[in-house]
């Protein structure tokens, strides 16, 4: 018989707590979760492969060993990123395995990374392969799940899943080749065109080809190209920029012979100067060029102030 004491003691429970019922260990894990795995807190992501998370009271950067992602500037390596932080949303729990190897020649740890999904372990790295968001790359010494992961590699390409479908990627790390631009190196605007970079607007309006200006004469072999420029500042309110015409050069496209500006002077040289905004200015730039040239490229080079290069082209 049960004493009163004990009696009144569970009735109280009831009354305060409603139905007692065995209370749920915090560490609960998935069912098929290797013994191994440790439990960590996912922090951040940096692509498909790579993420952040706190493992043993330290922020690292946890890195999968056999799902091979493509990198930045590959194809697909945003699908591949944006779908491991579908498996991983920050804030959550990981479970990470090791194998026979502890970190990389990075001092990253290398893990499997495993997931709890309605009480059932997910392997997160045969899930990146699978759906075709990763290949798989066999690590020396690291192949504990080797023949899975490379089972689930051949049923993604047969069923051409992710990088693997129809025009595609046709597999991992194929990078990505942007498409041309007018005003790019590879794709010069005609003169006349107005292009911009480093907050400024720059236009090639014309340009003629001479061997005599005012009284100065190219060196043998070589013929005057004068182009007219202009140039605006089109930043934002209090941000200046600085112009010189030492920017200016050009380059035989049939014989990759480049040429600088010279010290001939112009009818209106363009000069140097700064332009706060709205600010715009007009001038000369004389370019001494191979009398041979017939396809030329003008570039404008704003890199070593944060801007960037852009190009126009006159046939002679």
């Amino acid at each position: 018989m049960r004493s009163l004491h004990a009696i009144i003691v569970c009735s109280l429970l009831v009354t305060t707590f409603g139905t007692v019922r065995p209370a749920r260990a915090a560490t609960d894990r998935p069912a098929g979760l290797p013994e191994a795995a440790v439990a960590a807190k996912v922090t951040g992501y940096n692509d498909g492969d790579k993420f952040e998370a706190i493992v043993d009271g330290k922020e690292v950067e946890v890195l999968l060993i056999s799902a091979d992602a493509p990198e930045s500037g590959e194809c697909f390596a945003q699908e591949s990123a944006d779908y491991l932080e579908t498996m991983l949303p920050k804030d959550s729990t990981v479970y990470l395995e090791k194998d026979t190897t502890d970190t990389d020649k990075k001092g990253r740890p290398m893990r499997y990374a495993w997931t709890n999904v309605k009480g059932k372990a997910r392997f997160v790295d045969l899930r990146m392969i699978a759906d075709g968001y990763s290949t798989f790359k066999p690590r020396k010494d690291n192949g504990r799940y080797d023949e899975k992961l490379k089972k689930a590699e051949d049923t993604a390409k047969k069923e051409k899943r992710g990088l693997w479908a129809d025009g595609s990627c046709g597999g991992g790390h194929v990078k990505i080749e942007p498409t041309p631009q007018v005003g790019d190196g590879g794709r010069p605007a005609p003169f006349g065109t107005t292009l911009t970079t480093d907050g400024q607007e720059i236009t090639v309006i014309d340009g003629y080809f001479t061997y005599d200006l005012n009284f100065s004469t190219p060196k043998g072999g070589y013929v005057f190209l004068v182009i007219d420029v202009s140039i605006k500042n089109v930043d934002k309110p209090g941000k200046t920029h600085g112009y010189d015409e030492s920017r200016f050069s050009a380059k035989d496209l049939d014989t990759d012979a480049n040429f600088d500006d010279t010290f001939a002077f112009a009818d209106s040289p363009l000069g140097s100067g700064e332009l706060s905004p709205g600010e715009f200015v007009n001038g000369q730039v004389v370019l001494e060029v191979q009398d041979t040239a017939t396809h030329i490229r003008v570039k404008y080079d704003a890199k070593f102030i944060g801007g960037g290069e852009i190009y126009w082209s006159i046939d002679r």
